[in-house]
């Protein structure tokens, strides 16, 4: 019985003693480990920012993403021939402004805009860059020409936030906002993406390997809401990511490779169809990114994806995986 009781007494003794170490490791990491809560040791994974500001702090971030491929379309279905090929390209720019509204660095607000781009050529294998050139005159109401043009402009704009909820360990962080899309006339806010409002909730994590080399892990997940004078379709989106962060001696590069995944999906229009969320597309890319901070407060990064799944829903349409390319261009400015 004694021994019973000793040996409980040094249980709870040795449990203390660690959760003791366990806050003060989480008190010293909080201080320690760059780019967590440091607006000058700041860095970007996969166009966010890793950082909350502290009140009067700001930074400006802007991201830009040009997506080419060829969208081949069968017969009847994936097994039968292929009828035609065209080039889809897209090209987005999202503009985001952060200021800090807590003393402590939990709390963030901000706004973000959001400028598309898009083009569907007739020829597949046509330059992914005439997404850029001038957008012809059409006809709103009779759909006009949608092939071998370029449509383009300010296509929603929102309000966003950021918050650490734990004070203790700044590594979670959760992100989230609400976009209000800003296209007119069907035709344009279709080819734009811009037929639908917006609200989106993400959480991300880190997990230290050594002073310059960190796994990060993120997830997201986004609504999209129905427009009655366009849509009265819901779609859904969820997505998860992993990148392996590492960071050169001086802070100055800033490299991580990493995997994404996403999955689309939207309600069910049929009594008869079995579930009531259909899936519309999957995707799974691989990603290499890279960061150079000349200075403290101001980075430049390039990221660049390539398919390894690629899944289209509708049996007549086809990404063709080997065509698929993805590049983003950014930069990150602190105030």
């Amino acid at each position: 019985m004694k021994r019973t009781a000793k040996i409980t007494i040094e249980t709870l003794v040795l449990c203390g003693a660690l959760l003791a170490c366990t806050v003060l490791q989480a008190q010293r990491f909080r201080y320690s480990i760059p780019g967590l809560d440091s607006l000058e040791q700041d860095f970007i994974v996969s166009g966010a920012s890793s950082t909350v500001l502290k009140t009067g702090e700001a930074e400006i971030i802007s991201n830009n993403t040009l997506t080419s491929y060829w969208l081949a379309y069968h017969e009847y279905s994936e097994d039968s021939p292929i009828v035609d090929r065209f080039r889809l390209s897209q090209f987005t720019s999202d503009l985001y402004g952060y200021y800090g509204i807590s003393p402590s660095g939990r709390w963030d607000i901000g706004v973000h805009l959001r400028y598309n781009r898009t083009r569907i050529d007739n020829a597949a294998a046509s330059s992914m860059l005439r997404v850029f050139q001038k957008e012809k005159a059409f006809d709103e109401n009779s759909q006009g020409a949608v092939l071998d043009n370029s449509f383009g402009g300010l296509a929603s704009v929102g309000i966003r936030f950021r918050w650490k909820p734990l004070r203790l360990d700044p590594r979670l962080l959760v992100s989230g906002g609400y976009s209000i899309k800003t296209i007119t006339g069907e035709v344009r806010a279709r080819q734009l993406a811009a037929d639908r409002n917006l609200a989106d909730i993400g959480i991300s994590y880190y997990r230290e390997l050594n002073s310059h080399t960190y796994y990060y892990f993120g997830g997201n997940g986004q609504v999209y809401f129905p427009t009655p004078s366009i849509t009265d379709e819901y779609l859904f989106n969820t997505g998860a990511n992993f990148f392996l962060i590492h960071r050169t001696t001086n802070n100055k590069f800033t490299f991580y490779p990493g995997l994404v995944y996403s999955l689309t999906f939207r309600p069910a229009k049929m009594e008869t169809q079995p579930h009531s969320l259909i899936k519309t597309t999957e995707f799974v890319l691989g990603y290499a990114g890279i960061q150079f901070a000349p200075t403290g407060n101001y980075n430049i990064f390039l990221l660049s994806g390539l398919p390894l799944i690629v899944t289209v829903t509708n049996p007549q349409q086809e990404i063709v995986r080997p065509s698929y390319s993805t590049f983003t261009l950014g930069l990150r400015v602190g105030l």
